[in-house]
């Protein structure tokens, strides 16, 4: 493999997971190293983004920026989630379809090895083998979904504690 790891460790990639070795051989041969030393950011809210990671090993943090910020020179950053490379992780995938500016900032919470797939890349590959950009695509959307979803139950949630603070 490009990465120097056992195919069964991108197993764990959920966008992956439906993919042949040779398949997964191609998608990882279009991937370029990238190393990130601890408490350095590797995605910055609000930045371009084209491209996707794989964490080979470290742990990063998930942060966002709160939007209703009272004291407006102290911007507030909230920790969304800790990811360690043994459970299989990727961030950044949205800019696989889209060039919409981060909607996280991602910070190396350790020593961190990576592989940064680029949207070019990405999209030469579904057009060359739509058969193996299909399964890619399925897992994305089914990925995409699930967010959706889940950020459609925050909403009731904040939605319903706001109607009962307010004494609705």
């Amino acid at each position: 493999m490009a990465s120097g790891k056992d195919p069964a460790f991108f197993r764990k990639i959920f966008l992956f997971q439906d993919l042949e070795d040779l398949e997964l051989e191609q998608v990882l041969s279009r991937t370029r190293p990238r190393e990130f030393p601890a408490d350095r950011v590797i995605i910055q809210e609000g930045d371009p983004g084209d491209s996707v990671y794989i964490m080979v090993s470290g742990e990063v943090e998930i942060t966002k920026r709160l939007t209703l910020v009272l004291d407006k020179d102290t911007p507030k950053e909230r920790v969304m989630i800790r990811l360690k490379a043994e459970d299989g992780v990727y961030f950044g995938e949205m800019s696989l379809l889209e060039n919409d500016p981060r909607s996280a900032t991602v910070t190396a919470l350790s020593d961190c090895r990576l592989l940064e797939l680029y949207q070019k890349d990405f999209l030469e590959l579904v057009r060359n083998d739509p058969a193996m950009g299909l399964k890619v695509l399925l897992r994305l959307a089914q990925l995409l979904s699930r967010h959706l979803r889940k950020t459609d139950q925050d909403v009731v949630k904040l939605t319903t504690a706001l109607a009962i603070s307010l004494g609705g």
